[in-house]
């Protein structure tokens, strides 16, 4: 069985470091040289692997938190923010409560910086169930990540080619080939959603793997949201919190 864990932190680009849209390229470019330069860098995964704008690394806070709880924390600061709206504010001057101003109600550290979920909540995961979650959020992360457009054989061959020159075992390749070559499939992916934190962590998860700049990519998550039954509001709540992280790194 592969460490599902350690390959979300891989994904998600956990290591300090800088990978803008500008650098993609030639990151792309060089991880052929040199294997372990995705990591260094601090890239995600799915973008050296799908050869697109995915995976945009979260460089800041959120990536030295690790995967989970970077996943965990994003989810929970959104899931809280959403709550925490006085139902007063349903109707202020015929704004909806997606529409109306926010304000963020968790706790964060000194500067303002992403805290893990807390423990006696359910985004905060342990060893046995962090490996569980760790492979619905990866599966959640590819799907999002291919949303944009297919695979045809020669991506697949350049897949398989950067697949064997990951540091990885053998179960953890098999399972991102299986997951790369997959038709997406949006029900399937929500049907992952067993809760409605769960629903929100997966939300979280799809965002992370991507910068939503297509139609694609957006009907894709709209399509997600609402099949798990996550409110508009929520959702841009997750949106918010992932733009003001990437922002800080």
């Amino acid at each position: 069985m592969f460490d599902a864990r350690q390959l979300l932190d891989q994904f998600i680009g956990a290591a300090e470091g800088v990978a803008g849209k500008e650098n993609i390229d030639k990151v792309r470019k060089g991880i052929t040289e040199n294997p372990g330069m995705a990591k260094a860098a601090g890239i995600g995964l799915a973008a050296v692997l799908l050869g697109t704008r995915s995976g945009r690394a979260l460089t800041g806070t959120a990536v030295k938190l690790g995967g989970l709880a970077a996943v965990g924390g994003l989810a929970y600061k959104a899931y809280q923010n959403w709550q925490g709206k006085d139902s007063a504010d349903a109707n202020i001057g015929g704004q909806s409560v997606q529409d109306a101003p926010l304000r963020d109600v968790t706790p964060s550290a000194p500067g303002g910086q992403l805290l893990p979920p807390p423990q006696d909540t359910a985004f905060s995961h342990d060893e046995n169930s962090g490996q569980e979650a760790a492979r619905v959020f990866l599966t959640a992360m590819i799907a999002a990540a291919k949303s944009d457009g297919q695979i045809d054989a020669d991506e697949q061959k350049r897949i398989f080619g950067k697949l064997n020159e990951m540091e990885t075992g053998a179960e953890g390749k098999a399972y991102l080939m299986e997951e790369m070559m997959a038709p997406v499939d949006v029900d399937r992916i929500a049907a992952m959603a067993t809760s409605r934190e769960r629903a929100v962590e997966i939300y979280t998860a799809s965002c992370m793997a991507i910068v939503t700049d297509t139609d694609a990519e957006r009907r894709y998550l709209d399509q997600l949201a609402q099949k798990m039954g996550l409110e508009r509001g929520l959702a841009e709540l997750v949106e918010k919190a992932i733009a003001e992280e990437r922002a800080a790194a």
